[in-house]
């Protein structure tokens, strides 16, 4: 085993992390033709490259001299480096930060093969090459500089980690309660539906134009709750519409309707109390966050446009 002390793994580690941020910025960059800050925290610095880093030198070092054997030593430590982050990340923040979905033979869309390849590539790289000239700039400076160094990174590190972590779960919680105020909306507003219908079906009134089976109304709002295709002030709307619309009806005076009007007004009540107001410093971590992480869960990118309008109504 190469023998490196404490303090140079730690700055190896903060090398790499930096690395990894040019490297991710710069690609995200030119491929959209704008600068962009990648990463899940806010400075220059990504941290899953350097723990990969980290993990394929301590792997590989038994390899040394075998091209074959660092390849694919580096390629599997680092694919499992990667699929563990992932769905730790999203068990616990809620969403995909990123997302190899649209990747041929990918799992779950926490890696995939050519992500896979590429970690090979970049693990003979890294081995053969680049911390030959780390290791060098590490080893050329004096104890007090490589300390100090440490000590102020690490103090801008830990702070960054600390407030990007907060911002994320913020986000999560906020995430959450979007998605539960939808449900609760799109089940007062398909009751409503059946209200209506059945009063369309007594009366045969004018409100024949609303009338739609409940059941597929229910499935069209579940498939636009999970694709994000309608938003929550378009529900709240189409609730609000709804109940306008039987509140001079003989419905209107049934407790059913009182019910789910009472129903609606509690689930409001929790939307406003629920979604967490954001300070200044969360607001800029969150939407950094957002902007810094496209593939985060791709699925859900409506709700999560959503989710920075609320932000900014909360300031």
């Amino acid at each position: 085993m190469t023998k490196y002390s404490l303090l140079q793994w730690i700055a190896f580690f903060y090398i790499y992390c930096f690395l990894g941020w040019c490297f991710e910025t710069a690609y995200a960059s030119i491929k959209n033709r704008k600068f962009e800050n990648r990463g899940f925290l806010r400075g220059p610095y990504i941290p899953i490259y350097a723990f990969g880093a980290i993990f394929v030198l301590v792997i590989t070092d038994s390899f040394q001299g075998n091209i074959l054997g660092i390849y694919f030593s580096g390629m599997v430590a680092a694919t499992i480096l990667e699929y563990v982050t992932g769905y730790v990340m999203e068990k616990l923040f809620k969403v995909k930060y990123w997302d190899y979905s649209d990747h041929k033979f990918n799992l779950s869309g926490y890696i995939s093969l050519s992500t896979s390849i590429a970690w090979g590539f970049l693990s003979v790289a890294l081995t053969d090459f680049l911390q030959v000239y780390v290791y060098r700039f590490v080893s050329a400076l004096t104890d007090f500089t490589l300390k100090t160094s440490i000590l102020v990174i690490s103090i801008i590190f830990f702070s960054d980690l600390l407030l990007s972590i907060k911002a994320a779960f913020s986000l999560a919680r906020a995430y959450a309660t979007l998605m539960k105020a939808k449900s609760e909306f799109a089940e007062v507003r398909e009751k409503l539906t059946g209200m209506a219908e059945g009063f369309v079906s007594d009366t045969q009134n004018k409100l024949t134009s609303i009338r739609e089976t409940v059941s597929g109304q229910m499935s069209r709002a579940n498939d636009y709750i999970s694709n994000g295709k309608i938003s929550l002030s378009s529900l709240k709307a189409d609730v609000e519409g709804r109940l306008s619309s039987l509140s001079n009806t003989v419905t209107s005076k049934s407790a059913a309707y009182l019910e789910l009007k009472r129903k609606y007004e509690l689930a409001m009540e929790k939307y406003n109390i629920n979604f967490p107001k954001m300070g200044k410093i969360m607001s800029f971590f969150i939407r950094n966050m957002i902007k810094g992480n496209p593939g985060l869960n791709k699925k859900y990118l409506n709700q999560l446009r959503e989710l920075s309008e609320i932000r900014k109504n909360n300031k």
